[in-house]
């Protein structure tokens, strides 16, 4: 697979290209994106589904100006895709034809079912499922399309020609009654079958985003990154009327409705709260990727089934690929760590041993800046940049660990607005200070093995190595209340 890929997604109301680089046989990021709110659709649910000449034209500039992004980028490789607008439409050959002709791409158009499965590909891959049995749910202007997720696979799916820009046009352009509105698309909702009732859906797309990016202004909520939100939709039922029975913008931007979603995300909101109700789901996780995502990963992952090997983490590989220059091997101190996690486990309340060997895992990345406040710049790096297979509360306790090296394990360095997501102060502190510990060991002995026991409050190190520097460092550090640290020699 080429270093640089781009794809190109033309649906119902936008058309986007983005751009992935390689870093590695698992790694991989976003270099560049580029939207474009063309609305094929537009005016098509009048004529049979025909695509009208201005849309067409619209649709034809973006594609021009994403063939120049892709020109400058060097992207080796394109995959285009259209989805509802143009594969429901009479004239879609035409419209490909005319698109081969003015851009030189050539459009793949594909169904709704390959269309749910891109979006349960990338779910599976990059949303913190961890096994559960889910259904992605992606709400577009022209279909709604949901696969049916377990053990990690996508086993079904289903299209349904209900879109946002669908219900838009034939009942709130219109100002018809919400109930007639419910009818048609509680009809559609009825074709889904009954082994779709899963305890969780993913909702996917910009609508969806748009609903959730509200639900965390009006809540307060603190980590402002859309990808892994997760909400209960009883909690915001109300929220979900007032939405509906908004009169006008005004009313819509009083809810944290951003202005590009005024005229769909009555559209979307109706859709996905009836089919939440149908399908007795409550819980909702929020996705940042989606058919792009999906095309790319199925083209990625070709010979290794479909999906990462268990054990490795995409949002690891990529910030250790781009952002670790040293490029040295952090196993022996991820076993240092786990040895002394073992031993001091009964001082934390629950099992964060994953979260802390990944923060071990990352304990370079900021020294590709300076080594000077390294921690700090690791901090910034981890919180902003995991994203794939964490919940919120895995990414801000990573990066929180990260943080805690060389500040005296100082509960205040963590941003204060975060702390609802951490764990208590004690646990942090202590798993701080297993980070620290492991982190200054390895520096001063990286090769030579150690000997940990706890007890009584005292934590004994047994080391070949005489560990002077080392005795001075601990020193200086604030240790959690009680505890005393003896370093041995082994003979």
């Amino acid at each position: 697979m080429p270093k640089r890929v781009a794809v190109v997604d033309i649906g119902s109301n936008s058309a986007r290209v983005v751009i992935f680089q390689r870093t590695s046989r698992f790694g991989f990021h976003l270099i560049a994106q580029q939207k474009a709110n063309v609305r094929i659709s537009e005016g098509s649910f009048e004529c049979a589904g025909k695509l009208q000449d201005f849309a067409i034209k619209r649709a034809i500039n973006a594609l021009k100006l994403f063939r120049e992004i892709i020109k400058e980028y060097k992207a080796r490789k394109i995959l285009i895709v259209a989805t509802a607008a143009v594969r429901n439409a009479p004239n879609r050959y035409e419209f490909i034809a005319k698109v081969k002709q003015e851009t030189g791409f050539k459009i793949k158009v594909i169904d709704g079912n390959k269309e749910a499965y891109y979006g349960g590909v990338a779910v599976k891959n990059l949303l913190p499922l961890q096994n559960r049995d889910s259904i992605s749910v992606d709400i577009g202007g022209g279909s709604t399309d949901i696969s049916l997720i377990k053990n990690s696979k996508v086993i079904d799916t289903i299209s349904l020609n209900l879109g946002t820009i669908t219900l838009k046009e034939l009942f709130f352009d219109k100002n018809s009654s919400i109930n007639e509105a419910i009818e048609f698309v509680d009809a559609q909702l009825n074709k889904i079958p009954q082994n779709f009732r899963v305890d969780l859906a993913v909702a996917i797309g910009g609508t969806l985003r748009a609903f959730a990016k509200s639900i965390m202004d009006i809540s307060g909520y603190s980590y402002k990154k859309i990808h892994s939100f997760n909400y209960n939709i009883e909690d915001y039922k109300k929220h979900i009327d007032n939405i509906l029975k908004a009169k006008n913008n005004k009313e819509l931007n009083s809810l944290k409705i951003k202005e590009n979603r005024y005229d769909t995300i009555k559209s979307g909101v109706l859709i996905f709260s009836r089919l939440l109700e149908k399908l007795a789901i409550n819980s909702v996780i929020t996705s940042g990727v989606g058919v792009r995502e999906g095309l790319f990963l199925h083209d990625m992952l070709r010979g290794v089934g479909g999906k990462f090997p268990k054990e490795l983490n995409p949002s690891i590989v990529s910030i250790k690929d781009r952002l670790d220059m040293l490029k040295i091997a952090t196993k022996q101190k991820e076993k240092i760590a786990k040895e002394l996690y073992n031993n001091l486990e009964s001082e934390v309340s629950s099992n964060y041993l994953k979260e802390l060997l990944d923060a071990v895992k990352l304990s370079n990345i900021g020294k590709t800046l300076t080594i000077y406040d390294e921690h700090k710049h690791s901090y910034y790096i981890a919180s902003y940049e995991l994203n794939w297979q964490y919940t919120h509360k895995e990414m801000l306790l990573i990066a929180a660990i990260i943080r805690s090296k060389g500040d005296k394990l100082i509960y205040k360095a963590i941003k204060k607005e975060h702390k609802e997501l951490l764990p208590s102060k004690k646990d942090l502190k202590w798993l701080g200070l297993i980070y620290t510990i492991s982190d200054l060991l390895y520096s001063h002995s990286p090769n030579k093995p150690f000997e940990f026991s706890y007890k009584d409050n005292i934590l004994t190190i047994k080391s070949p190595c005489s560990l002077s520097l080392f005795k001075e460092e601990i020193k200086t550090l604030k240790l959690p209340k009680g505890l005393k640290i003896e370093v041995l020699s082994i003979s």
